[in-house]
């Protein structure tokens, strides 16, 4: 069977035979009869002006051929001279190019020029030899060499040069960090920083040719571009703190705050990549090649009608946007928000954390409690929109009114009186008893205990609610102050001395005081349990205050002798001064007819005068 090898070289003319060489000691005149000497002679002549007029290519020369032929393992190749050879068909996959047609022409290195085997090409070893050629030009003096990235290996990528393989380092990627994975099968162009032939070994770089291009375009950009300028670019890639946009080879930054005026988590809510935007520039640095843009500064600022749309006591709808310790950010329109403090959450939870109670979009009704236009701030109140619980409870519970509540806590200054699932009221340690002092009587609660108090008072905007024990009964002292005034003689009991005298029991819950100056100082020595008598000198109902004294009720006793005294005189009746004396010093003395032995002794004495 023919080869198509074969088919396609006997269509070539002028096609020489190669010679036959006959066997030592035989010429060819003894081998085919017909053929003398001289014609071998002749025949040798020519052969040697043939080898001289097409000589063979040298070993390792590369030359450009055409291709005369393929078949299923190799490419004949005519590299001139009437010199044939075969290429290997995978050397062409090798370096990334197509099996060329009949006709096409190759550039090709002569690997070896004769023997049995015959003439052998390489394309592969031309294009190893002309790529280390173009590395070793880059090498010198940094020109560009176009590759393709082939896989990723430890610390970089591998890249193919065209038929030699190189290795690229992960920093010299890109000029920014990036992912290696978005480069695979693609074509980059590259500048050698090492290269080795034994062993082969080379590094290449991406990111310095992208940095010349950025450095001539960021000089173009810098001479032309201003702060204030509006200019387009597109979105590069995006961060958690803005996006970096292409201003034509210069990354500028797009704060995400810049964004627009309405708050945002993400710049990926407004922007994506590959966008085009427009904004304006708003910081320029050419020494540090840094670039601020803004989309923002090119809207209305929606801050400018605030105050025309927004009055305190109106009802807003808004979204939560932002929780922070101290309260939560509300956008009640595209750009403006306003602030809850956690102290406007609630009508009952004073220390409250926000994250109790709101969530990060969560859709809220909310009132204005002020606005300040020119230091952007809107304060707003979420406890306004509901009932104030205060005012709702002191609606069924006006003062003086009785209640039943549960004591929840025990303090040294009362107790807190659970009234409902929101409310406590506080019972003073001196709300607790009108015939105990208040640590005694607090000494009967325990907590859980139930307790019947009365109303005393709701302060709605301090929110407390003032319960009393005590005045589940009348006061004792108002009791005593009914039938008492000043001036009036009282029965008592000492209780114990206190600086400066006494406390004395008037009645169950009064307790007066008594000065040692009032005391006479003849008298027996006061001691608790002692009873005495004496005269009222002093009320404050105010004070709650009772003040007595024993030497004002024995000179008022005294006055009130010498003023009877005199009216007996004036009668004609008065006893002498003797008597008088008797009666003083011996008090058992009946009126009327007195029998006893100091009126006879008076009787006898007046007789004597």
């Amino acid at each position: 069977m023919t080869s198509a090898i074969e088919k396609n070289y006997s269509s070539i003319p002028d096609v020489v035979a190669p010679s036959v060489i006959p066997p030592s000691g035989q010429t060819l005149a003894d081998e085919k009869p017909g053929i003398t000497n001289a014609d071998e002679q002749s025949f040798k002549q020519l052969f040697e002006e043939s080898i001289k007029q097409h000589p063979m290519a040298a070993r390792g020369q590369i030359v450009a051929g055409l291709v005369v032929g393929i078949d299923n393992e190799s490419v004949m190749v005519d590299v001139g001279e009437k010199n044939e050879g075969l290429v290997p068909l995978n050397e062409f996959e090798k370096i990334g190019e197509p099996v060329p047609s009949i006709g096409d022409s190759v550039e090709v290195m002569v690997q070896s020029t004769g023997g049995s085997s015959g003439v052998h090409l390489s394309v592969l070893a031309a294009k190893h030899q002309s790529l280390w050629k173009c590395v070793d030009e880059s090498l010198a003096n940094g020109s560009c060499i176009p590759a393709t990235v082939r896989t990723e290996v430890k610390g970089g990528l591998r890249v193919d040069l065209g038929g030699l393989s190189a290795f690229l380092p992960r920093s010299e990627i890109n000029i920014t960090p990036s992912t290696s994975s978005d480069l695979m099968g693609q074509r980059i162009d590259v500048v050698v920083l090492t290269a080795n032939r034994k062993p082969e070994n080379i590094v290449v770089s991406r990111k310095r040719p992208l940095e010349a291009v950025r450095d001539k375009k960021r000089l173009a950009f810098f001479a032309s571009a201003g702060v204030g300028d509006k200019i387009t670019g597109k979105i590069k890639r995006l961060t958690d703190f803005g996006a970096f946009v292409d201003v034509g080879g210069v990354d500028a930054l797009l704060h995400v705050s810049d964004i627009a005026w309405r708050r945002l988590k993400h710049p990926s809510e407004a922007l994506q990549t590959g966008q085009q935007v427009t904004a304006e520039i708003i910081k320029l640095n050419e020494s540090s090649g840094k670039v601020s843009l803004s989309m923002r500064a090119l809207q209305p600022d929606p801050w400018e009608k605030v105050t025309e749309k927004y009055q305190a006591g109106m009802r807003l709808t808004g979204t939560v946007r932002k929780l922070l310790d101290y309260g939560a950010m509300v956008e009640v329109e595209p750009g403006v928000e306003g602030m809850i403090h956690r102290s406007e959450m609630s009508w009952t939870r004073q220390d409250i954390n926000p994250s109790n109670v709101l969530a990060e979009g969560d859709v809220v009704d909310v009132e204005v409690l002020s606005v300040d236009a020119e230091k952007r701030r809107v304060s707003l109140s979420l406890k306004e929109v509901t009932e104030n619980p205060w005012q709702a409870w002191l609606a069924e519970h006006p003062a003086g009114s009785r209640i039943k509540g549960t004591v929840r806590s025990i303090t040294d200054f009362g107790l807190f009186i659970r009234l409902n699932d929101e409310l406590d009221g506080l019972v003073h340690i001196g709300n607790l008893s009108w015939r105990e002092s208040g640590e005694q009587a607090i000494m009967s609660y325990a907590k859980g205990d139930e307790a019947e108090c009365v109303v005393l008072g709701v302060d709605i905007e301090r929110q407390r609610i003032a319960l009393g024990v005590k005045q589940l009964e009348d006061d004792p002292f108002e009791v005593f102050l009914a039938n008492a005034s000043r001036g009036n003689r009282v029965d008592g009991r000492v209780l114990e001395p206190v600086s400066g005298g006494f406390t004395v029991e008037l009645m169950q819950g009064v307790i007066a005081y008594l000065s040692n100056r009032e005391v006479p100082r003849d008298s027996a020595e006061l001691k608790s349990g002692s009873s005495i008598e004496a005269k009222i000198v002093d009320l404050d109902r105010k004070r709650r205050r009772v003040k007595l004294s024993i030497n004002q009720m024995l000179h008022d006793e005294e006055k009130d002798a010498v003023r009877n005294y005199a009216k007996s005189v004036e009668k004609g009746d008065a006893p002498s001064a003797l008597a008088l004396e008797l009666q003083r010093k011996f008090p058992g003395k009946k009126k009327g007819g007195d029998t006893s032995d100091s009126a006879q002794r008076e009787k006898g004495t007046r007789e004597k005068i």
